[in-house]
């Protein structure tokens, strides 16, 4: 909730991608979101970022918008859009420290050759490879392969939900789960994934789990991690109450990005050195991002009247 603000301007910003980006069921050439900026009675400046994210945020950017709009404008809001409460929530906070995004381990996506290319001007012995974007036994083949040429390597595979139980049990039980760090969201019935730990023995990380409106944090053996991408999430507190549970539990927290402006990954990187300070945050969606500057427009300025 904002208190104590004088004024406020509303920009809607535009960024190509370097190339489409497939997000849910479409492909997208740019990114588009809003940047709110605050000016409080005390002189102090805020700035937040309001970017639902196509294809996973419950709400769309016209909707986010009308309601910032709305807000800013003294009508009262019942409830707030996850990421509009994301970005006034970062807007009450001030201004993100501006420390260079650096991502704790590199995304992999597409074939052998691809990732190899990222593997190979990397440091460390950490990645998160996309699977279920292929079939079944294309990814057991990319996944044998990277634990062949790399021995040190430790793998988070991603599925966002693509496997069916048979293809799952099929993958991960002809490869080295000793080197597999978990795998985010692998099954589209999200309530099997306690059953695959358990006949498996692989870790489970939960990501679109966490966006579900009657998501309530529960642990089951075998919970390795919970992926936490603040802007698809709303509050910080919302955030912050879900990392307290699962750390209780020995239960890794990530904090990561949905895609938002560099300005928005400040923002997430500073919730991060806050709250999850032994894990590197997921950041590496900022490569997808053309060069050009982005578009800025601005929707609206608004005073602060009580």
């Amino acid at each position: 909730m904002l208190c104590n603000w004088q004024s406020a301007t509303l920009s809607r910003y535009t960024q190509a991608f370097v190339e489409p980006i497939q997000l849910g069921s479409l492909k997208h050439k740019q990114r588009q979101g809003l940047y709110l900026e605050i000016r409080f009675r005390d002189g102090r400046l805020g700035r937040g970022e309001i970017a639902p994210l196509p294809g996973f945020s419950e709400e769309t950017l016209a909707q986010a918008e009308q309601q910032i709009t709305d807000y800013l404008q003294g009508h009262v809001q019942r409830k707030l859009y996850p990421s509009v409460a994301f970005g006034i929530d970062c807007a009450m906070a001030g201004l993100p420290p501006t420390t260079a995004i650096v991502s704790g381990y590199p995304l992999l996506n597409g074939d052998f050759a691809h990732c190899q290319q990222v593997l190979d001007s990397q440091s460390g012995n950490l990645a998160k490879l996309k699977v279920a974007r292929q079939s079944p036994k294309q990814d057991l083949e990319l996944i044998q392969q990277l634990q062949h040429s790399y021995p040190d390597l430790q793998l988070r595979l991603d599925a966002n939900r693509g496997w069916i139980w048979n293809q799952a049990i099929f993958v991960l039980e002809n490869i080295d789960l000793s080197r597999i760090d978990y795998i985010e969201e692998p099954l589209m019935n999200s309530q099997q994934c306690e059953l695959l730990a358990q006949r498996t023995g692989v870790g489970i990380g939960l990501d679109e789990t966490l966006q579900d409106s009657s998501y309530r944090y529960h642990y089951f053996e075998g919970l390795r991690c919970l992926v936490i991408k603040p802007s698809l999430l709303g509050p910080w507190r919302t955030c912050a109450s879900i990392i307290d549970q699962a750390q209780a539990n020995q239960v890794s927290c990530v904090l990561s990005s949905a895609y938002e402006s560099e300005f928005g990954l400040q923002w997430i990187n500073a919730m991060a050195k806050q709250y999850t300070p032994e894990q590197a945050p997921g950041l590496d969606t900022l490569k997808a991002f053309s060069e050009q500057a982005a578009q800025i427009e601005l929707i609206g300025e608004f005073q602060h009247h009580s």
